[in-house]
């Protein structure tokens, strides 16, 4: 489940904040808006979206501290989203190296430290980038 609020984040927001005891998992700032990722939200994709959005909200609030009135919003739901990220599935996602010296992994299915979603794939981006550019100067 993913919920998008119009709203300027407060100054300093971070880029990135994981919650825990929330509903919300993941809160991302963004220029205008700010952006939640609950994993799992199997338990949500029934909920109705006034509902959802609300619950959301006041967790964002308090989270990211923001205040006033739910903003103009954006609920998105996907039951397939994501894969069950177990710990057993976990150990199978391989880093970024791999055994030839020019071939390097990225993907949000890729161990990034994130669930596998859009955050994860430009993680993964940005490491292998990383990689590519210090094996091209050595």
């Amino acid at each position: 489940v993913n919920a998008h609020f119009r709203i300027t984040p407060p100054p300093g927001s971070a880029p990135i904040l994981g919650v825990i005891g929330s509903v919300v998992e993941w809160l991302f700032a963004f220029p205008n808006r700010l952006s939640v990722t609950i994993s799992n939200g199997d338990r949500l994709v029934d909920m109705p979206r006034e509902e959802l959005a609300q619950a959301i909200w006041t967790d964002v609030c308090k989270a990211g501290g923001v205040t006033g009135d739910l903003p103009p919003w954006q609920i998105v739901r996907e039951r397939r989203a994501t894969f069950a990220a177990t710990p057993a599935q976990n150990a199978l996602r391989p880093g970024p190296v791999t055994t030839l010296k020019n071939l390097f992994l990225a993907g949000d299915w890729t161990a990034t430290g994130l669930p596998a979603t859009i955050e994860g794939s430009v993680r993964s981006g940005d490491r292998a980038a990383d990689l590519v550019l210090a094996a091209k100067g050595s």
